[in-house]
């Protein structure tokens, strides 16, 4: 045959080839060495339905079957085998598709002699210390970490700051709080388990944003886990897990809002000659709708183990660990950067082929590394917008290689390469971590940091200064840290908590785990689901706000209220039981010995209450048993002791126990008390009272300090609170006017006032030490009045 036909006829067998053949990727790439038993087979850039005929054939293993899947895009398809592959087997793939790196559709790729998976390590558990950990009445069962803000301020555009506490001190896990560190929302991770959560932030899926971070154990600093996905209502919405057999790694989770997610797995594998296992980073692209694998690389077949500082026989540990990724970013151009911690680099990678397009950093670096630029053990390298590259410069070691950790921009110049600084974070004082970190590169030109294994968050304005600086309490870690503006709606009822003090008032403790929008809670009271009515409303105050009342009601609930005033959520009925209260922490005691004690009766039935002042074991005085109605408040009455009185005159005041005995509900109150001495002369004036409406004259005997400050005894009958203006007058003249004061649902309490100058010249001058006064009260379905005797004292 002539020498043209020849050359004619196979030129127009690879044009006729050429022109029916189906261009595709192919994961894995083909003459990739590294693979899984599990291995499927991704072809991209085709529709699953015209991959044709696949044709999959094991060394060892010999044909296999398998079914295909279609990705979620309808973009490409994965051929999944029947059975598992053979360890160190080559496999070769025959197919009628045009696929990169094997233009005729054949192409083969060895299984790698896998490993045994890393086991899972006891998880360092920080000490809580001091104030290490937060604890809450309404949620008793979260014991979040705690943070203290010590610098704030930043704009409060920057949001709400995400971590994931790590190392305890009681419960790691998922949290966001606001600026001033106050809890936002907690997702508690067991550490009985040694489970723990990592590179925790909000994302974009399907246009919602939505809570994402990486779940599992850790063992020589690698993960074995799966990704989680919340959506705004804290529902879980996905579990991510990596593929071909592996276990998703903890150092990224990134998701990008057409529903991929990049991750890193660890693939232990046995390598000739090493006689323990290498931990080959993996990194793949997962179809979140699908669980099909969408991309892959493997370092070993990419990156030389001659670029590892951290690996050969002398370096300690039972694994090899050369490469150590930690994090993956998409660059512009659709390419992917790829951080090595155990290089000291960051690869640029080729989407299409898997090849190093170039280096930074490390023992080969593809650019001139100027002043400055130079990086150590880095973590989460991303590539920004602009086109510069931002990461966290640790530096720690082992081995130490710089003095503290720092926070960098690079510039990188692809004509000179040459890289240059655009600007370094440091903490002031400085910090140096040996492992973990973050940096984020917000909208506003501010930058977030997190210090990594230091407990330590940071930011930075555009200009480069410092404007935020927090850490955690205790010596706990979180691996990443960032600020994202975040808007939850939890699915759960509002969480409420009651407690009962030693003075026998009460407070409502109310929180909502993850809510955002509540402005203010309102409490409700009654003795059944059906009388329950407001008796306070207070302003939201972080995570759990408390709300002081007296009340003898048994059945409580509070409402989250929106900024409208509208009702957002209910929270169940918290029961209480009968108690009896003591107000305030003052008594005066006449110069006969005789004092009184506001109490207050919240049972069913009239109290018969036994009151006890003493100091130390001694007691001064005990009265009698005196009645006071159910849902009531009164005084009792009781005489100190003859040692207990001249004691008292001699010092004016004397610092005391007074607590108060209920014998039909054997309920008490007991508060720490100040006695005051009095002395007054004669009858003194007429005392009388005519309330109108709930608020009422408790005592008839008011008393006023030096300087002419004193207080009108009231009590309020209400179940809600009684609000009133008062005025005082003697013979005709006003001395003493207020505006509205309250006073508290079926409480007592003391309406205060200050008398003026004409008033202290009467009180001066009042007979016997005695001022008679008249009081009205004026307010909403309020209009008592009543005559009392004002008496100074010291």
């Amino acid at each position: 045959m002539p020498l043209r036909l020849v050359l004619c006829f196979v030129a127009c067998a690879t044009l006729a080839h050429a022109a029916t053949a189906l261009a595709a990727d192919v994961y894995p790439v083909p003459g990739s060495k590294y693979e899984m038993p599990d291995t499927q087979i991704a072809f991209r850039g085709i529709p699953a339905s015209q991959l044709g005929s696949i044709s999959v054939v094991g060394s060892k293993s010999g044909p296999h079957t398998g079914t295909v899947e279609a990705d979620s895009d309808g973009a490409g398809g994965s051929w999944l085998p029947s059975k598992p592959f053979v360890a160190g087997e080559t496999v070769r793939v025959s197919t009628g598709l045009d696929l990169t790196g094997a233009p005729q559709g054949t192409f083969s790729f060895q299984i790698a002699h896998f490993g045994h998976p890393f086991g899972a390590e006891k998880i360092p558990v920080a000490p809580a210390g001091t104030n290490g950990v937060q604890h809450f009445v309404s949620r008793a069962d979260l014991t979040p970490a705690s943070l203290k803000v010590s610098q704030d301020t930043a704009p409060a555009s920057d949001g709400d700051i995400f971590v994931a506490p790590q190392f305890g001190p009681t419960e790691n896990g998922p949290m966001i709080l606001n600026s001033a560190g106050q809890l936002v929302w907690f997702h508690p991770v067991s550490l009985k388990e040694n489970q723990l959560a990592t590179d925790f932030r909000t994302q974009l899926l399907y246009g919602q944003p939505v809570l994402t971070w990486f779940q599992g154990t850790t063992g020589s600093g690698l993960g074995q886990g799966e990704g989680i996905v919340f959506n705004q209502q804290y529902q879980l919405q996905q579990v991510v897990k990596a593929a071909d057999g592996l276990q998703m790694d903890l150092h990224e989770f990134l998701v990008t809002n057409t529903g991929q997610a990049y991750i890193i797995a660890v693939e232990p594998v046995w390598l000739p000659g090493v006689h323990r296992p290498v931990a080959d980073g993996v990194v793949q692209e997962i179809d979140m709708k699908t669980g099909l694998l969408l991309w892959e690389w493997n370092a070993l077949d990419h990156i030389p183990l001659s670029e590892s500082l951290i690996y050969g026989p002398n370096v300690p540990g039972h694994i090899e660990d050369p490469y150590h990724l930690n994090s993956v970013s998409l660059t512009s151009d659709g390419n992917l950067l790829i951080s090595s911690r155990n290089t000291s680099s960051v690869y640029k990678v080729d989407r299409d082929t898997g090849s190093v397009m170039w280096t930074l950093g490390g023992k080969r670096s593809s650019f001139k590394m100027g002043s400055g630029t130079s990086f150590a053990l880095q973590h989460d390298a991303v590539a920004q917008p602009d086109g510069t590259i931002t990461l966290f410069d640790d530096g720690a070691g082992p081995p130490r290689i710089h003095s503290a950790s720092r926070a960098i921009r690079l510039s990188l110049n692809d004509y000179t390469m040459t890289a240059t600084l655009v600007r370094q974070y440091t903490h002031s004082p400085s910090l140096l971590a040996d492992f973990e970190g973050g940096e984020q590169l917000l909208g506003d030109g501010d930058v977030f940091i997190g210090w990594g294994q230091q407990p330590y968050i940071s930011g930075f304005d555009s200009s480069g200064r410092q404007d935020f600086d927090a850490h955690f309490v205790s010596p706990t870690a979180s691996y990443r840290a960032y600020r994202f503006q975040w808007t939850g709606s939890p699915p759960t009822n509002p969480a409420i908590g009651l407690r009962t003090s030693d003075n026998g008032t009460r407070t409502l403790y109310a929180s909502w785990n993850g809510a955002t929008d509540v402005s203010s809670w309102r409490a409700l009271a009654g003795n059944s689901p059906g009388t329950l009515s407001a008796i306070a409303t207070s302003p939201s105050k972080g995570f759990e706000t408390a709300i002081a009342f007296t009340s003898g009601d048994s059945q409580y609930r509070l409402q989250a209220l929106g900024s409208a005033g509208q009702v957002l959520a209910t929270s169940a009925i918290a029961g209480a039981g009968p108690h009896v209260a003591i107000y305030g922490n003052s008594a005066f005691v006449s110069g006969s010995g005789g004092g009184a004690l506001p109490v207050g009766c919240f049972a069913p039935k009239p109290c018969r209450i036994v009151a006890t002042v003493s100091n130390g074991t001694t007691v001064l005085a005990r009265s009698g048993a005196q009645s006071i109605g159910a849902n009531q408040t009164g005084l009792v009455y009781y005489q100190l002791s003859g040692g207990a009185r001249s004691a008292l005159a001699k010092a004016h005041h004397m610092s005391v126990t007074t607590s108060v005995l209920d014998q039909v509900s054997h309920t008490t109150a007991t508060v720490p008390d100040t006695l005051i001495a009095y002395s007054t002369s004669g009858s003194g004036p007429t005392r009388a009272s005519s309330p109108v409406g709930p608020l009422s004259l408790l005592g008839r005997t008011d008393f006023v300090a030096s300087g002419g400050s004193g207080g009108v005894l009231t009590s309020c009958s209400a179940a809600t609170q009684c609000r009133a203006a008062m005025q005082l007058s003697s013979g005709g003249t006003v001395i003493a006017s207020t505006g509205a004061e309250t006073e508290g649902p079926r409480s007592a309490g003391y309406f205060s006032f200050q008398l003026n100058a004409a008033g202290e010249q009467m009180l001066a001058k009042a007979p016997g030490h005695q001022l008679g006064v008249s009081v009205a009260f004026g307010g909403s379905g309020i209009a008592s009045t009543g005559t009392i005797a004002l008496v100074p004292y010291s």
